[in-house]
């Protein structure tokens, strides 16, 4: 690893501390450097253009940890298509870097560059790597059903992303467990299941 990267790593890793333990808000730019050994302001500056970015690299560091078990979800080939999607969905909700991602995370709404970021990773990442591909399998195999498997994608990703995101909107335990029952009804039509019994009756407990 060169000087370069290590600086970035390192940033990053003091960063990512502070998020945890103070939250996003509470984080600045200052408490960044205090943590990073005489480094100047100067020199974040030339790994990140704000605060936001520094954020958005460690969210996505910490995503990235969740490729390797969501990739071998998707491509199991035990599972067909609908309990592929049912799989993942329990992977992301029961998932040690995802609460981690929430715990440092601010309000979305009163952040749109971090809304922004969100949205683009669920158009760049989401759709293209996860749900769709995993739509179009379902044709195939017969599990789903659908002539729309690109727009059904996206309605599935902004569901779970934007709907149930407890970072956009207040989902008490009851309003969340409704939300899924309604998800699962709304996808019905397509043989979908995203929330298993199982899963709902965890959240109910």
């Amino acid at each position: 690893m060169s000087e370069n990267e290590n600086t970035k790593a390192k940033i990053l890793e003091v960063a990512g501390n502070l998020f945890l333990t103070k939250g996003y808000e509470e984080t600045r730019i200052s408490d960044i450097i205090n943590g990073l050994d005489g480094l100047t302001k100067g020199a974040i500056y030339h790994y990140f253009d704000s605060k936001e970015d520094i954020f958005n690299e460690v969210v996505s560091q910490i995503g990235n940890k969740n490729i390797l078990s969501f990739d071998k979800i998707k491509n199991d080939d035990t599972l067909n298509a609908r309990e592929k999607l049912s799989r993942l969905i329990e992977a992301s909700f029961y998932n040690k870097n995802m609460d981690a991602i929430i715990d440092m995370s601010p309000s979305l709404l009163d952040n749109p560059k971090l809304l922004s970021a969100l949205i683009s990773e669920i158009e760049e990442v989401t759709i293209p790597d996860f749900i769709l591909p995993i739509i179009k399998f379902g044709n195939i195999d017969g599990s789903i059903k659908t002539t729309y498997p690109e727009e059904l994608a996206e309605l599935i990703a902004i569901l779970l992303n934007i709907w149930l995101n407890p970072l956009i909107f207040n989902n008490d335990k009851d309003r969340l467990i409704k939300k899924m029952k309604i998800i699962n009804m709304l996808l019905e039509k397509f043989d979908i299941k995203l929330f298993t019994d199982e899963l709902i009756e965890k959240f109910n407990k």
